[in-house]
C-alpha cells in the first residue's frame, strides 16, 4: 500500500529504489538501470529461456526463438520494478520493457515476419482486479517498434488460476493445466508470444501448446526477465 501511494503521489520517484528521479530520467533511475542483471546478448538469452523450458517442460516444443532482457533476483531493484508494474498500477513500466525487448530483437540480426504478437492473457476476473494486463502493455510497446499487430483474441484464459508466485514447479504446472485455449480457424503463421516474467515456464509452455494445437506454424517467446 505504501509503494502504491508513493507512485501515485510522487510519480517522479524511481520504481526500483523510490528515490527522486533526476531530470531526463523516466520511471527508473540510472543507478537502478545499470544494476539490473542484463543478458550479454540475444544468443545467451535464447539459450537460457529454452533451457528452462526444456528442463521443466520437455513435452512442449521449444520456441523457434526466445528473448529475455534481464534476470531478476529476489529483493533486487528489478524485482521491485516488476512488482510495481504488476501489482501497484504502474502500467507505464511495461513500455520500458517492451522497448528493451524491441532493441534486443532488432539487434539479434533475426529477420522474422511474425504474423502477430500475442500477450499471455489474464483471466477476465483478474483483469478486473488489476485493471490491465501487464504482458499486453509490454506487447503493445514491442509491437509498435516492430510494426506488428497485437492480437488479444487468439488465446483465451478460460480458467481462473491463483498467482504462480511462491508455487513449486509441479504446482505451477498443475495450476495452469487446461487454463488456455485457442481457436483453430484464426491461429496461423509464426506467433511472437510475450510475457513479463518466466520462472519455471509453466504458463508460457501452456500457451505455446494451445497455439500450436490451434494451428500456429511456430511460436517464439519474448519475456522481460527470467527469475534467477
Amino acid at each position: 500500500m505504501l509503494d502504491e501511494l508513493l507512485h501515485l503521489m510522487y510519480p517522479r520517484v524511481c520504481a526500483g529504489c523510490h528515490t527522486l528521479l533526476s531530470p531526463g530520467e523516466k520511471d527508473i533511475c540510472a543507478h537502478c538501470t545499470v544494476s539490473f542483471d542484463a543478458f550479454p546478448n540475444a544468443e545467451a538469452a535464447d539459450c537460457a529461456v529454452k533451457e528452462i523450458l526444456r528442463r521443466n517442460h520437455p513435452e512442449t516444443c521449444a520456441p523457434r526463438y526466445a528473448w529475455s532482457v534481464y534476470r531478476f533476483h529476489k529483493k533486487d531493484s528489478l524485482q521491485r520494478v516488476v512488482h510495481a508494474m504488476k501489482y501497484q498500477g504502474v502500467r507505464r513500466l511495461g513500455a520500458f520493457f517492451g522497448s528493451c525487448l524491441s532493441e534486443m530483437i532488432a539487434g539479434s540480426g533475426i529477420e522474422e515476419n511474425f504474423s502477430c504478437i500475442v500477450p499471455v492473457p489474464l483471466h477476465r476476473l483478474k483483469f478486473v482486479e488489476r485493471t490491465y494486463n501487464q504482458s499486453e502493455v509490454i506487447a503493445r510497446s514491442l509491437a509498435a517498434a516492430l510494426e506488428k499487430d497485437v492480437r488479444t483474441d487468439l488465446v483465451i484464459r478460460r480458467k481462473y488460476t491463483r498467482s504462480q508466485a511462491g508455487l513449486s514447479q509441479k504446482e505451477r504446472q498443475s495450476n495452469v493445466s487446461g487454463a488456455f485455449m485457442s481457436y483453430p480457424d484464426i491461429v496461423s503463421g509464426h506467433i511472437l508470444l510475450v510475457d513479463d516474467i518466466l520462472t519455471t515456464g509453466s504458463t508460457v509452455s501452456a500457451v505455446i501448446q494451445a497455439l500450436e494445437e490451434a494451428g500456429a506454424k511456430s511460436v517464439s517467446v519474448a519475456v522481460a526477465a527470467l527469475a534467477a
